[in-house]
């Protein structure tokens, strides 16, 4: 298991800068981009990974035995959030791209790369593979629903009080296409979400849980 505390421990330093870098170039060419899930997920991503390194890299000099459940819940919700991230761009909008007459790796080019696709996998693979979980309950996998239930709120609410004089809403308000199908669509489109969100989260914690086995730390 040391072996996997130190991949772990690489992985996510390697991610929380990967995520500080891409992070500080995208808020620095665009503010706004702050409002966007991608960076938002991203960058809860980033913060809970350098938690976890740093509680790994004090285990690994016997200055802590465990990483506490709390930080462990954190890695968990926010690896939700950048699987749901992936997924998003994977099924959903680089098939939009495709539709505007672009094409579907338009959305993993540049700093999209990192934020769409490199990022959440390191995320994916280090909670799934290397991060002992198993004191994570059932119960807790409901905290992967609590960005995007946070999200879904901010953007309903931005979404529906930007409307247009004849009612519809302004696209320019509705960047992930969720109401391209008429103003009613917003309210299945969030449940929608919400739902794909907790099924991924419990996804994750299961193979975590099926992965990860329980020995001695230090083995």
């Amino acid at each position: 298991m040391k072996r996997n505390l130190i991949v772990s421990t690489i992985l996510n330093y390697i991610n929380f800068i990967f995520i500080l870098i891409i992070g500080i170039i995208s808020l620095v060419e665009n503010p706004k981009s702050i409002r966007m899930f991608t960076v938002e997920s991203n960058l809860l991503s980033g913060l809970a990974s350098i938690i976890v390194a740093v509680f790994s890299t004090l285990i690994l000099a016997k200055k802590k035995n465990e990483i506490p459940l709390c930080v462990k819940v954190a890695k968990m919700a926010t690896t939700t959030g950048v699987t749901l991230t992936f997924f998003t761009v994977v099924f959903y909008l680089g098939f939009v791209a495709v539709g505007e007459g672009y094409s579907y790796f338009t959305l993993f080019k540049g700093n999209n790369f990192f934020f769409h696709f490199l990022c959440p996998v390191i995320a994916i693979i280090s909670f799934i593979f290397f991060e002992k979980g198993k004191d994570i309950k059932y119960k807790l996998t409901f905290f992967n629903i609590s960005h995007v239930s946070c999200y879904i709120v901010f953007y309903i609410t931005n979404v529906l009080t930007h409307l247009k004089s004849d009612g519809t809403v302004d696209r320019k308000y509705d960047w992930y296409y969720f109401v391209i199908g008429g103003n009613w669509t917003i309210g299945i489109v969030a449940f929608l979400m919400l739902g794909i969100t907790y099924l991924l989260g419990l996804l994750l914690w299961f193979l975590n849980r099926s992965f990860i086995k329980e020995k001695n730390l230090f083995e």
